[in-house]
């Protein structure tokens, strides 16, 4: 290679150092767009949060429902003789309201005595009301009996206020027979 070809390698690549050295970094106007659309993705990422843990508690509190009305059906199955031949496990909306979420008011007459099988049915109800009352907000519940070819049947309807999603008032039935 001649001095004059080295000569002219070298000067081609200092004119492209300087071409280089006109771009000198990010501007303002790109860091801008990227902060605005960072910004509206943390945004959405809020709003799906809230709606996430507003659902969650709608779920929960359901969850509590079913799980309550179950219990009840359960209570009427284990006293079968009894609730097969009476009418007490009927009950309305605003019947039996726990007046407070206290151990003092928790009904417990018949876990330290015995009961008949008519004292044991309002003990269960008195109990179930108190759990719907303590368990979900504004919490109540209703027993209907009904008599069918098959037997008796129980449509147990629980309500209760779910404000935080946006529905004030849910509802959980269970039908169930003996």
């Amino acid at each position: 290679m001649t001095v004059s070809a080295v000569k002219d390698n070298y000067m081609t690549g200092c004119k492209l150092k300087k071409r280089r050295g006109k771009q000198g970094g990010v501007g303002l106007l790109e860091v801008l767009v990227t902060l605005v659309v960072v910004s509206v993705g943390a945004l959405g990422m809020v709003g799906l949060q809230s709606k996430s843990i507003q659902h969650n508690q709608t779920s929960y509190l359901r969850s509590q429902a079913a799980f309550l009305a179950n219990d009840m059906m359960e209570r009427i199955r284990s006293n079968r003789k009894h609730a097969s031949t009476s009418t007490e496990y009927s009950v309305l909306i605003n019947e039996h309201e726990a007046t407070a979420c206290d151990n003092d008011q928790y009904p417990d007459q018949c876990e330290t005595g015995a009961c008949t099988r008519s004292e044991l049915a309002e003990y269960d109800i008195k109990q179930w009301k108190f759990n719907l009352g303590c368990q979900l907000p504004e919490g109540q519940g209703s027993i209907l009996e009904t008599t069918e070819s098959t037997g008796k049947v129980f449509a147990i309807t629980i309500q209760f206020n779910d404000s935080r999603g946006r529905k004030n008032n849910r509802t959980v039935s269970l039908r169930g027979s003996l």
